[in-house]
């Protein structure tokens, strides 16, 4: 059996006798940075490194090749998760399953979900200057020519942290929790949402906004409700702070939510490169002397 901590040095911390975890080493680079001694391997539901370890090195302590493989830091959180137990983690990370899919974490150039990404350079030409941007040339023949006919949508994920920011004189704004969901309410007919990024007794500041968030008509009811705190408190004025999606790029831009996120992280873990059995042993000969 291969077991990993076992090469490493034992020292004394807090009077005790204990392995030291925080050695790190470079195994055998020659072998790590040749992608021709890997194949590509999808891991299934629920399995586990020991499991893919035992198939493919016929031990199943010999997992930690695959975490040094993939630069796996955390062998919990880094390595692919099943439904349940991905679930599991969003909820005790974001509260609910409901907060992780409601949140948003920023906003995305969304070329991928465009169901027309391609126009005429008549088209393109008529575009107003900042929309320009999302476009390039649609070559002909493999080559970008002068006269090119059509432009497509650029496949870059581009990120903008929000997309706007308000800030609001409030009668205590102390009460809410940071990057909760509020509803602002201006009338019954002038509503909007935001999420918490800045709260004090006189002052609450929101992002990621939707909806009437500045510009209604403010009364002596018009207020502010957090969704998770129950915070209700009115607000005086409200005030724009930033616009980092003018309104005639908002279709260009979608909101990624926290579940999405996390989703796509955890959809990378599951692909992963295994290292060839025939360079297993060698691995393990090197750490140890490396370790002694």
């Amino acid at each position: 059996m291969d077991r990993y901590f076992e090469k490493f040095q034992t020292i004394s911390y807090a009077n005790t006798i204990v392995k030291n975890i925080t050695q790190r080493t470079v195994v055998l680079n020659s072998v790590y940075n040749n992608p021709l001694f890997y194949y590509p391997y999808d891991i299934q539901q629920g399995e586990r490194p020991d499991n893919i370890a035992d198939r493919y090195y016929s031990d199943q302590y010999k997992s930690w090749i695959l975490y040094l493989s993939n630069k796996v830091v955390d062998p919990y959180y880094d390595w692919y998760i099943d439904n349940t137990t991905f679930d599991e983690f969003i909820v005790k990370k974001y509260g609910s399953i409901a907060n992780a899919v409601n949140k948003i974490k920023y906003y995305r150039n969304n070329w991928y979900s465009d169901v027309t990404p391609t126009i005429s350079a008549s088209t393109y030409e008529a575009l107003p200057s900042t929309l320009v941007k999302f476009y390039e040339p649609v070559p002909i023949n493999d080559v970008i020519v002068g006269d090119t006919k059509e432009y497509t949508r650029k496949k870059v994920d581009w990120k903008i942290q929000t997309n706007s920011i308000a800030r609001y004189a409030v009668a205590n704004g102390a009460g809410f929790s940071n990057d909760e969901i509020v509803d602002v309410r201006f009338s019954l007919s002038e509503t909007g949402t935001g999420q918490v990024t800045f709260a004090n007794t006189t002052t609450l500041v929101l992002q990621h906004l939707a909806g009437t968030v500045t510009t209604g008509t403010i009364t002596g009811s018009s207020y502010v409700y957090g969704r998770e705190s129950n915070t209700n408190t009115v607000f005086t004025v409200a005030t724009s702070v930033s616009n980092n999606i003018p309104a005639v790029e908002t279709t260009y831009w979608s909101p990624v939510t926290y579940y999405e996120y996390e989703t796509e992280i955890n959809e990378r873990n599951k692909s992963i490169l295994v290292l060839e059995n025939r360079f297993s042993s060698q691995i393990s000969k090197q750490l140890k002397d490396l370790l002694r």
